[in-house]
């Protein structure tokens, strides 16, 4: 497996770097089929010959997932492409094909899979039952930081055509204070990791007082490492369930979350470690994948919608609560008393009736009413 992940590192590795020297030198960019014939004639040498000691498929794939990274940056969707790391970071290969998994009679929670170069087989434990009709597509190993050994199998099953007539709307306001909070109330907080974070720096210290590369500073590096794994876990832990909870029993036909500007906020370097924190970006992934199975559809809103702005009952802006530090605020229009939270995710709600029935939300006629009674009030404060 380490020869696996060692190899699959190096080819894409040497292709990032080649990339780089021809388009510094010529002028031009190498794509994925110059790299495919370059590769062939690195392993007829002696110096490269040990990559005949690996599936070539997974080299292939290594050369596809680096043309995919190119693409997204052209498409302005990730970063430029970055070298992989040796040590202390999460190592992968991918197998597409002549995958094989037997599971044992008598205990269905191990099994053993066959992949090429691997002809005895590795044993593994299940932790999900698998579909009994699904055709294994591809196999990805993973190999932790914390040195955990992980085999990721996707299954081509049939999908289930789910019909959701429910003309109900839900609205999803994501904050920091309440990591989500529903247009009918209710609110979800993250589970307290205040604790890990004090852990976090005193591991950080110890780390940094051992001898880089000895055993005292692996078992203080692996430690580190494990904690920050357990973090992660208990976000997705909750997160799953949340999300789970929110298209199973919500009973909605559609989903209205906002689109935040996620990078944008963080160079706020006040707020940078609590929005990290709520995970928003992996919630509204999960929230998007599990909502299509149950026929939901999730709308994000135009980032510009003053949704925290706005009175949910006559439509007046309050420019005043863009301060975040403003929890609650009373309409001097309407005299309509807001949880800021909540106010945010009824006025997504009426986003998402106003796009049902063919109209930009901007063209919302309480708007303008309260707009036409704010320059009123103004113009009787001038005229005293």
């Amino acid at each position: 497996l380490n020869k696996h992940f060692g190899a699959v590192r190096f080819v894409y590795n040497f292709f990032l770097n080649y990339t780089n020297v021809v388009y510094k030198v010529l002028g031009r960019h190498a794509n994925y089929y110059e790299w495919a014939s370059i590769l062939v004639k690195l392993k007829k040498t002696d110096k490269y010959s040990w990559l005949k000691e690996v599936n070539s498929q997974s080299l292939q794939q290594s050369l596809k997932d680096l043309e995919r990274a190119f693409k997204n940056f052209f498409k302005k969707q990730a970063s430029y492409p970055k070298f992989k790391k040796k040590k202390f970071s999460r190592q992968t290969f991918r197998i597409p094909q002549h995958i094989q998994l037997y599971i044992k009679e008598d205990n269905p929670k191990y099994g053993c899979i066959f992949v090429p170069k691997f002809k005895e087989g590795i044993k593994v434990r299940l932790h999900r039952k698998l579909p009994k009709d699904g055709k294994i597509k591809q196999a990805t190993f993973i190999k932790t930081p914390t040195n955990k050994y992980y085999a990721a199998i996707v299954f081509e099953v049939q999908d289930a055509e789910v019909q959701n007539t429910s003309t109900d709307i839900l609205g999803i306001d994501l904050g920091i204070k309440d990591t989500i909070t529903l247009s009918d109330g209710k609110k979800y907080k993250m589970p307290d990791l205040s604790k890990y974070e004090r852990q976090i720096k005193r591991l950080h210290r110890r780390l940094s007082r051992k001898q880089r590369g000895s055993k005292n500073w692996e078992k203080a590096r692996l430690r580190l490492a494990k904690l920050y794994e357990k973090i992660v876990n208990i976000k997705n832990d909750w997160l799953h369930k949340i999300t789970h909870d929110l298209v199973s029993e919500s009973q909605a036909g559609k989903i209205v979350v906002e689109d935040l500007n996620i990078k944008g906020m963080v160079q706020n370097h006040r707020l940078a470690r609590h929005i990290h924190m709520q995970s928003w970006r992996r919630f509204l992934e999960l929230l998007e994948y599990k909502a299509k199975r149950c026929g939901i559809e999730v709308i994000k809103a135009n980032r510009y919608y003053p949704s925290s702005q706005m009175c949910s009952e006559c439509g007046y802006i309050n420019k005043e609560v863009k301060d975040l530090s403003v929890r609650e605020w009373t309409c001097p229009v309407c005299g309509a008393h807001h949880d800021r939270d909540v106010n945010a995710a009824k006025n997504l709600v009426r986003y998402g009736l106003m796009l049902s029935i063919g109209r930009e939300p901007s063209e919302f006629m309480p708007v303008d009413r309260a707009l036409a009674a704010e320059s009123e009030r103004g113009l009787r404060a001038i005229t005293g």
